[in-house]
């Protein structure tokens, strides 16, 4: 007997939702070529329909382009506050977007989670640095601070002040403003920097940065301010891309190079703990997370389908920064143990 099928599933599968086309289209399903699926699990049965290289179920496979007009270009509409519009449009990427927009932060978080701007969440980060022994009487420097969420999460867990840098002067802007509403302006202060200018008075007992120093023209300068900021037995926690040999797809290099909102200038991982080394700073960890990062970022691509499950559509230009957010990662994913690692370095400034 052929099961009957209600004319409300019937429409919803002629007619799949924004949430269905987003998660294929991440999925790397072609829906012009599927037979109309009723629900999303459907869509993870029809492997032999799905473009070549698609990511698997652990994020193993290497990845395809991502697929035409994937790439939306971040909206810069006003968003009827003038500073925020304002901030936006003094960070521009090669393309003379706002490489941060206000629609750009909250697809983020929808992506990310609350205050967050990059797969590593708070918790771990704060995992991450628990060697320090961070307490109410030490210090900590972020130089990628983003929404504030990690230096917050520090200030929880820790009890420890946090000094919050950020690249984005949107970002920053929002961060402060996260701060202040959660009464912690003092203990977990954010605030605009340049890194190529990067100049902090002070030092602190711990500096960390994520996925910063691949982005700075002048490492040399950068790494030499980042040694004056840190105390005698202080630490250093650094998270970044390094070059790995050889790409295994110079396409596909060449397609992450200019997928990135910025120009990128990545070390060898040689090279990186050798300048470490020079700076009198004691290298103790050069740990390779690739796989672990990895699995982060494909772990939250995932869980976004459950996150808009019961949401609303996002307005149209925070569904279009999502759509550029997913884009942009989908290029990492795909040099990302071919040619490109992420390693955690950890280095102790001696007495």
């Amino acid at each position: 007997m052929v099961p009957q099928i209600s004319p409300q599933d019937l429409e919803r599968w002629r007619n799949p939702d924004w949430r269905i086309r987003l998660a294929a289209w991440w999925e790397g399903y072609d829906l012009s070529r599927l037979p109309r699926a009723p629900n999303r699990s459907a869509l993870r049965n029809l492997d032999g329909r799905r473009r070549p290289g698609a990511v698997d179920a652990v994020g193993t496979a290497s990845l395809p382009p991502a697929p035409a007009g994937g790439a939306v270009p971040d909206l810069a509409a006003a968003t009827g506050n003038p500073e925020l519009d304002r901030l936006a449009l003094m960070q521009l990427d090669r393309h003379g977007e706002p490489v941060w927009s206000p629609a750009r932060s909250e697809g983020a978080q929808l992506l990310w989670g609350q205050d967050m701007t990059g797969p590593e969440e708070a918790a771990w980060m704060v995992d991450s640095v628990r060697s320090f022994g961070l307490n109410p009487a030490k210090s900590v420097l972020d130089l990628s601070a983003g929404l504030g969420g990690t230096a917050r999460a520090l200030v929880e867990s820790c009890d420890t002040w946090v000094t919050g840098l950020e690249p984005s002067p949107l970002l920053a802007k929002l961060a402060m403003d996260r701060s202040k509403a959660l009464g912690l302006s003092k203990k977990a202060p954010v605030a605009h920097y340049d890194p190529e200018h990067f100049n902090q008075a002070g030092s602190f007992d711990l500096v960390m940065a994520d996925r910063v120093l691949h982005r700075v023209r002048d490492k040399d300068l950068f790494l030499d301010r980042v040694g004056d900021c840190v105390k005698p037995k202080g630490g250093v926690a650094l998270f970044d891309y390094v070059i790995d040999g050889t790409p295994g797809s110079w396409d596909s290099w060449n397609a992450w190079r200019e997928e990135e909102p910025m120009d990128v200038f990545p070390w060898t991982a040689t090279r990186m703990a050798d300048e470490l080394t020079q700076r009198n700073l004691d290298l103790r960890i050069s740990e390779d997370l690739t796989q672990l990062h990895r699995r982060h970022i494909i772990d939250r691509v995932r869980k976004l389908a459950d996150t808009l499950t019961n949401a609303a559509p996002p307005p149209a230009p925070v569904l279009a920064a999502l759509k550029r957010e997913l884009a942009l990662w989908w290029a990492r994913l795909r040099v990302l143990g071919s040619g490109l690692r992420f390693v955690r370095y950890v280095a102790m400034k001696p007495a």
